[in-house]
C-alpha cells in the first residue's frame, strides 16, 4: 500500500508491469507484463498477461486478459469488462466499450460498443451522458483509512483473523470458517455455516460503513460455501438454509449504469433460497432471485430470476475457461 495505489493481499505483479496513479487491484489477482493507466480498477482473482490497459478502465472480478508476447491485448480508456470476461490474445477493445459478464472476446471491439456472449457479439452502441470518467480515487482514501484504524481490511491478512471476525459478527460464532478465507464483510444468519479456504467475502451495510442499506451477507443454517467462492455483497446477498455453493462460484450484488460515462455504481441484491445447489464455477449477477430448491448447472452465467425447484444452465456457459 502507498498513498497513490492500493494493492491487496495475495496479488502478484511482475517487474515488467507498470501502473498509473490511483489504481486499485483487489486480492488474488496476477499481473504479468501489464501497462495500466491512471484511475483503473481490477477486481478479485483477475489474470492479466501482456496487456496495455487505458486510463479509467474497470475490470470486474475474474476477468482474464490472456495476451502473449507475440499477440498482446490492447484495451483503450474507460472500458468496462464485467465479471468473468475472457479476452483472447491479440484483441483490441475500443474506448468506452462495455463487455457483459461472462463474455468471451475473440475479435476486436469498436469504441462504445456493448458486447455479450461467447463469442462476444455487438448488441448496441452506448448513448452516454458525458459526466466524467470513473475513478476509484475517492474510495481508495476510505480503504487506506480503514486499514490504518486497524479494522478488518484486505490490505492486511492479520486483520481478518477468524477469531476477530467472529467477535465482530456474533451470528457467525458457530460457523466453520477456514483460516485461509479472506473476509471483510458484515455477516448475519443461522448456525453451522461452512466457509472453505480461498473464499473471498466482502460487503457491509450502511450501519457498518457500507454504501447501501442492503449491504452485507446473510447465510442460513447449514449452508456450505466450497473452496474459492467469491461474494461481493455491497448491494446485499442472502443465502438460504442448507444451500450449497460449489467451488469458485462468484456472486456480484452490484452493477453499473453504462448510460453515464462515469459508470455510477448501483446496488443489485442477490437472494438465493433454501436447499439450492449452485454448481461449480457459476456466476450470479444481481439483481437476482433464485427460488427454493433450484439447481444451477456448473459454469452457468445467471442474470435472470430462477423459479423454485427448477434446473437451469444460465444465459451462457463458461466451460471453456474451467481449470
Amino acid at each position: 500500500m502507498d498513498d497513490i495505489n492500493v494493492i491487496e493481499v495475495s496479488t502478484t505483479i511482475d517487474s515488467l508491469s507498470e501502473l498509473g496513479r490511483h489504481v486499485w487491484i483487489r486480492a488474488g489477482s496476477r499481473l504479468q507484463n501489464v501497462q495500466m493507466g491512471d484511475d483503473c480498477f481490477v477486481g478479485f482473482k483477475c489474470v492479466l498477461t501482456f496487456a496495455a490497459i487505458g486510463k479509467s478502465s474497470m475490470l470486474a472480478t475474474g476477468v482474464q486478459c490472456l495476451g502473449t508476447a507475440e499477440s498482446p491485448i490492447h484495451i483503450a480508456e474507460n472500458v468496462w469488462l464485467g465479471a468473468k470476461v475472457t479476452v483472447s490474445a491479440g484483441v483490441s477493445i475500443g474506448a468506452g466499450a462495455v463487455v457483459a459478464a461472462g463474455a468471451l472476446v475473440t475479435s476486436d471491439v469498436p469504441a462504445d460498443a456493448i458486447v455479450v456472449g461467447r463469442p462476444a457479439r455487438i448488441i448496441a452502441q452506448r448513448n452516454v451522458v458525458e459526466d466524467g470518467t470513473p475513478s476509484p480515487e475517492q474510495v481508495l482514501a476510505k480503504v487506506r483509512d480503514r486499514a490504518l484504524r486497524g479494522l478488518p481490511s484486505l490490505l492486511d491478512r492479520a486483520s481478518m483473523s477468524v477469531a476477530g471476525l467472529k467477535a465482530l459478527n456474533t451470528d457467525a460464532q458457530t460457523w466453520d470458517i477456514s483460516d485461509e478465507a479472506l473476509i471483510d464483510a458484515e455477516l448475519r444468519g443461522g448456525a453451522s455455516v461452512e466457509i472453505a479456504r480461498d473464499c473471498i467475502l466482502i460487503g457491509r451495510s450502511q450501519r457498518q460503513g457500507g454504501i447501501s442499506q442492503l449491504g452485507g451477507i446473510e447465510i442460513g443454517t447449514g449452508a456450505i460455501l466450497a473452496e474459492g467462492v467469491v461474494i461481493e455483497a455491497a448491494g446485499g446477498v442472502s443465502i438460504g438454509d442448507f444451500t450449497e455453493l460449489g467451488a469458485n462460484v462468484t456472486i456480484v450484488a452490484s452493477t453499473h449504469d453504462h448510460s453515464f460515462r462515469s459508470l455510477p455504481w448501483e446496488e443489485a441484491p442477490v437472494r438465493i433460497g433454501s436447499r439450492c445447489v449452485i454448481g461449480e464455477g457459476t456466476l450470479l449477477v444481481g439483481p437476482l432471485n433464485i427460488g427454493d430448491g433450484a439447481v444451477i448447472k456448473p459454469y452457468s452465467v445467471v442474470i435472470r430470476d430462477v423459479l423454485e425447484n427448477t434446473v437451469v444452465n444460465g444465459v451462457v456457459q463458461l466451460m471453456e475457461i474451467q481449470e
